[in-house]
C-alpha cells in the first residue's frame, strides 16, 4: 500500500475509519522516512490554523520554504516561520546515567545516596536520561525519576512524578516496571509515556509500541498499541480509549500542541521556556484564547509573532523584560 500525502492529510484531519487509522499508525512507528513526511504535512497543518485547504498547497515546496527561515504567507493570510528543530534545542538536558558511572552531578531528594538517585527536570526545560540497560526516558517540565543505584542488576523499576517518556529496552529475564502514585505500569520492552502530575488529579497511560500491563487498585490492564488509559484519583475510575500516540509524544520532540488555550496560560509557558518575565495586562486579553503548536526551539520573536497571527498585540523584548500590549 503506497501512503500518499492525501493519505496522510486524511489521517491528519481523522477522516479515515477505525481500520485504516490504525494501519497508519503502525506503518508510520515503522517507517522513519514516512513519518517524518507525515511531520512536515502536520506542521503545515498546525501552523496554518488546522484549515480545511491543506490540499491546495504544494506540499514539498511549501515545506521548503518553511525550513528556508523565510515568511510564508498561504491562503486565509496565515504567516509561518521557520521553527527549529529540537535537536539544536539548548533547553534539552542530556544526561548519561550508567551505573558506577554518573556524567552529571545529581541531587538526591530525600532519598538516601547509597541506594537511589532522583533525575529531575526543571521548570521550562525537558531532559534526557539513559539508563544502565540502555533504555531512554525524556521527563517533561517539573518531573523526577527515582532510579535505584542497582538498577539492572536485580531489576529495572523506577518510580516517576509527573511526566516520562519511555523507550524500553528488551529484556524477557528482567521486567521494567514505572510506580506512579498508585499505579504500576510493568512491560518487557516497550515504547510508553506516563502523564502523572499529582496537581491534575489523574494519572494517564499511553501506549506506542509492544505490550503494557497496568496495575492499579487491584485492577489488571493490558494495553496495544494506541491505546491509552486514564485514572482518576479521586473517583478510582478507569477508562480505556484509542488516541493519537504521534500527537501525544510530541511534547518530548520539543512540539507543544495547544488547543484553545488561555491566552495567560501561553504566557506562563513563555516565562518558564525561556527565563523571562512578561509584563501584561490580564483584563486586556480576557476570552482570548490559542488553537496551534508551539516549539521550544523557537526565538522569542518568533513565537510571538506566530501568536500575533491569532491574537492581535504588540510586543517589546528588552534583555529578560517582555512588554505586551493589545493591539487597538
Amino acid at each position: 500500500m503506497k501512503i500518499t500525502d492525501d493519505i496522510l492529510i486524511q489521517y491528519i484531519k481523522k477522516e479515515l475509519n477505525d481500520e485504516e487509522r490504525l494501519l497508519i499508525s503502525a506503518l508510520l512507528q515503522e517507517d522513519e522516512v514516512l513519518f517524518n513526511q507525515y511531520l512536515q504535512l502536520k506542521d503545515i497543518w498546525d501552523y496554518t490554523g488546522m484549515t480545511s485547504n491543506i490540499h491546495d498547497y504544494k506540499v514539498s515546496k511549501e515545506w521548503q520554504k518553511l525550513s528556508s527561515g523565510r515568511i510564508l504567507t498561504l491562503t486565509k493570510g496565515v504567516v509561518l516561520r521557520r521553527i527549529a528543530t529540537i535537536a539544536g534545542a539548548a533547553a534539552a538536558v542530556f544526561i548519561a546515567f550508567l551505573i558506577g558511572n554518573m556524567y552529571h552531578s545529581i541531587s538526591n531528594v530525600g532519598m538516601d545516596s547509597s541506594t537511589a538517585h532522583v533525575f529531575t527536570a526543571p521548570p521550562g526545560q525537558v531532559t534526557n536520561l539513559i539508563l544502565a540497560d540502555g533504555s531512554t526516558v525524556t521527563l517533561n517540565e517539573g518531573s523526577s525519576l527515582t532510579v535505584p543505584l542497582h538498577f539492572g542488576q536485580e531489576n529495572r523499576s523506577v518510580e516517576l512524578q509527573g511526566e516520562g517518556y519511555f523507550n524500553v529496552s528488551k529484556n524477557k529475564e528482567l521486567e521494567f516496571s514505572v510506580k506512579s502514585g498508585m499505579q504500576e505500569v510493568k512491560v518487557l520492552g516497550t515504547i510508553f509515556n506516563i502523564r502523572a502530575y499529582e496537581r491534575e488529579g489523574r494519572m494517564t497511560t499511553t501506549l506506542e509500541e509492544g505490550l503494557v500491563r497496568l496495575e492499579m487498585n487491584g485492577q489488571h490492564i493490558t494495553l496495544k498499541p494506541g491505546m491509552q488509559v486514564v485514572c482518576d484519583l479521586e473517583t478510582n475510575s478507569v477508562e480505556q480509549r484509542e488516541v493519537d500516540v504521534n500527537s501525544i509524544k510530541q511534547w518530548s520532540l520539543g512540539r507543544y500542541l495547544f488547543e484553545d488555550a488561555a491566552f495567560g496560560e501561553i504566557i506562563s509557558k513563555l516565562e518558564k521556556w525561556h527565563g523571562v518575565k512578561v509584563r501584561w495586562n490580564p483584563a486586556d486579553f480576557s476570552g482570548e484564547h490559542f488553537n496551534g503548536v508551539l516549539k521550544r526551539s523557537s526565538t522569542l520573536s518568533e513565537t510571538f509573532e506566530l501568536i500575533k497571527v491569532m491574537i492581535p498585540m504588540e510586543y517589546t523584548i528588552e534583555g529578560q523584560i517582555v512588554t505586551i500590549e493589545r493591539m487597538r
